[in-house]
This record gives structure tokens, sequence and C-alpha cells, in this order.
């Protein structure tokens, strides 16, 4: 049998609250050479791009939701991380969707989804070795971009509701770092504020340790700093 490469067994996962600034990380790894695939393109809200592979959106992350019998959007009921089942024979199919694709293994592959956070110890098991990259954004922030983007504001204009639902992604993603104090794993916190306010040292840092190439130049005109208060 043929081992795999080993950037096929240790993708890049960007997980954080929704509107919380995954696209820009993600689109600055991007920029630095990780591999997304077939993606979301940009629109009104998220202007330079959504990264996220929709084949893996739609087929991994909402099936598995789905199946739980949670909300396949990660927004209203959401599985409880404690009673997560064990799913086997996940890793194959995902690589398989990424060959298609036309992936090679060549570089590392990134996946960006919000709801990454809700599931993130099923893709821990397909993926021991992945490098996980957790955004962080203030609270307000995320709030007032929820209430301002018209696919997240359709669940509640209540700010209220999305203090909660940004509680429970907090504290999903909370876990997530601890186990990665607790086990060696690799888990990366980054600030978006920071980065827009003009510190993108942090993602320099971050670039080199997923052993990606950064582009300073390319990075700055990336990062648009006139859509973020727009939401």
């Amino acid at each position: 049998m043929t081992l795999l490469p080993d950037h096929r067994n240790s993708p890049i996962l960007v997980t954080g609250m929704a509107r919380s600034g995954t696209s820009m990380v993600a689109g600055l790894l991007a920029l630095s050479g990780a591999w997304v695939g077939r993606t979301l393109a940009g629109d009104a809200h998220n202007p330079k791009g959504y990264f996220e592979n929709l084949a893996l959106r739609e087929g991994v992350c909402k099936r598995l939701l789905q199946a739980l019998g949670c909300d396949p959007l990660g927004i209203g009921k959401l599985p409880a991380l404690d009673a997560l089942p064990k799913v086997d024979g996940l890793t194959a199919p995902i690589l398989a969707v990424l060959e298609k694709q036309g992936y090679d293994g060549k570089c590392p592959w990134l996946f960006k989804d919000a709801k990454m956070a809700l599931l993130w110890p099923i893709w821990r098991d397909a993926f021991p070795a992945a490098r996980w990259v957790v955004v962080r954004r203030d609270e307000a922030g995320v709030v007032a971009s929820c209430l301002r983007t018209p696919f997240m504001c359709q669940h509640s204009e209540d700010p209220a509701f999305w203090r909660t639902v940004i509680a429970a992604y907090r504290a999903r993603l909370d876990a997530l770092v601890e186990w990665g104090a607790a086990s060696g794993a690799r888990v990366y916190e980054v600030g978006a504020d920071a980065l827009v306010a003009g510190d993108l040292g942090p993602m320099v840092t971050l670039a080199e340790a997923l052993e990606l190439h950064w582009n300073a130049e390319s990075a700055d005109r990336f990062v648009a700093r006139e859509h973020w208060h727009a939401g």
C-alpha cells in the first residue's frame, strides 16, 4: 500500500464563530500557499470570498449535523460536544473529494467552516495530525455583524439570541484550545480585530508555523478594512 504524502493527512482546519473573521484568516493563508479547492465566491457580505470548500461544507459538516438531528446551519439546535458519536471512515471520502478537485498533496490543504467548531472531535479523529486555527473576534463585533448580515439575521434580530449562540461556540472553541494544550496538538489562536487594526505579525508567525510562504504586499492588499465595520 502506497503511503499518502504527509500534506494529505495534516490539513489546516480554520474555525470560529460565524462573522468572526474566519474568511479573512483563511484567505490570508490561501494567499500564503494553502490549497483550498472549489470555494464559495465572494459577495456583498464577504467581498474577498468565503474560502469554504463547498463540497466539504455541504457533504460533510452539514450532513453530520443533520444526522445528529441538529441545525445544519449551525445556529439552532447544536450537538452536545460530549455526546458526539465516533464516526469511522471519514478520512478517505474527504481526501477523495479533494483529489477530484485536483489536489495532489504537494502543499498543505485548508478547510474553513465555522460549523467545525461544533464537530471538531470528529474532524480530529479523521485527521489526528491536523493543524487547527481558531479565530476570535470581539463579541460586540460578531453580534453587530450578525444583525447586519441577511443570512444571519434571518435566524433572529435579537442581540441576546446571538450572545447565546456566541457563548455556545466559545465553549466549544475553548474546549478545542484546551485539548490542544493538553495533548500537544497544534492549535493556534488568531485575533481578527488586531489584524484589521493593522497588526499582521501574528499571521506572519502562523504562516511560518504552518509551512506556508507569507507575502506581505499581497496580504496587506487582501485585508479589506473598509468592509470589516460594514459587517
